[in-house]
């Protein structure tokens, strides 16, 4: 069967036939679902996650910073705790497993944008601009992080932060407590901004700017979770690389054992769309 002549929609309505009895899309968001249930249960004085994806409190007591989070604080500061180290050490540690499948996982704008690309054919407008250029932006955010002495990109500009100040500030607008209107306001447009921004530009946040998902990227080098192809012949129809929103290249290295790209959310829509059903590329512990 060929593929090249398929749209975007006809493509999802394949990812959509139950080829399997639990599919990855599926599973990976009921874990975002999942995770952002457990954020919430604090504003219900369960406490089992306090804070938000930047820097989070877990059963009352464990600490956990994100990786650039840390960085940035430890720039802007100038002064190393054991604190902030023990607090960033258990998601060095998830991340030396999963890589970056926080991107594809847990993100919850990795949701939002999906939404956004179902108005428009993502695969028709794509930006040549080198990933590369993530690096370059997240140490300079580092560097003016330092200049201000505040982590400036955890503070202002990320959309985790913002995500959860927004859910925040609603949920206080709806049980009538007080908070800060304009907080609300500037992290609902952050993430509106970041919503058009992905109508006009798809992907481009997630694959080149977003200094999170660049440093989450390089777990994928060395992390346990990676691509692997199983021996079965090909059908060249490289529908796993039409399917790919992070632009990997899967098809071109299906000889290879495995692949680590520094790009790759591990969301499984590759193994999903595969025409032989999943049986050449997989997503591997081992």
């Amino acid at each position: 069967m060929s593929y090249e002549l398929k749209d975007k929609e006809t493509l999802n309505s394949e990812l959509r036939t139950p080829n399997s009895l639990l599919k990855l899309s599926n599973l990976r968001r009921f874990v975002m679902f999942s995770v952002l249930i457990f954020f919430l249960l604090q504003f219900f004085r369960v406490k089992a996650l306090v804070g938000g994806l930047s820097g989070s409190l877990a059963r009352w007591f464990v600490k956990l910073i994100d990786v650039f989070a840390y960085f940035e604080s430890l720039a802007a500061s100038k002064d190393f705790t054991t604190t902030t180290l023990i607090a960033v050490v258990p998601i060095i540690g998830i991340y030396l497993i999963f890589g970056r499948a926080f991107c594809g996982w847990v993100c919850p704008m990795d949701f939002l944008f999906e939404i956004v690309d179902g108005f428009k054919n993502w695969s028709k407008v794509k930006v040549k601009a080198s990933p590369k250029i993530g690096y370059g932006i997240a140490a300079g955010l580092l560097v003016v992080s330092g200049l201000l002495g505040i982590p400036f990109f955890t503070n202002y500009i990320s959309h985790l932060t913002n995500f959860f100040r927004f859910i925040t500030g609603g949920v206080f607008l709806a049980l009538n407590l007080p908070f800060e209107p304009s907080v609300l306001v500037y992290s609902g447009g952050v993430i509106v901004f970041l919503l058009v921004f992905e109508y006009i530009f798809p992907r481009t946040w997630c694959r080149v700017l977003c200094p999170v998902g660049k440093t989450y990227g390089l777990f994928n080098k060395v992390s346990l979770l990676k691509l692997k192809y199983y021996p079965g012949e090909c059908g060249e129809c490289n529908l796993c690389d039409r399917l790919c929103y992070m632009n990997v290249k899967i098809a071109r290295h299906i000889d290879q054992p495995g692949l680590r790209d520094i790009n790759c959310i591990y969301c499984g829509r590759c193994a999903e769309g595969c025409e032989t059903k999943g049986k050449l590329v997989k997503l591997s512990l081992k």
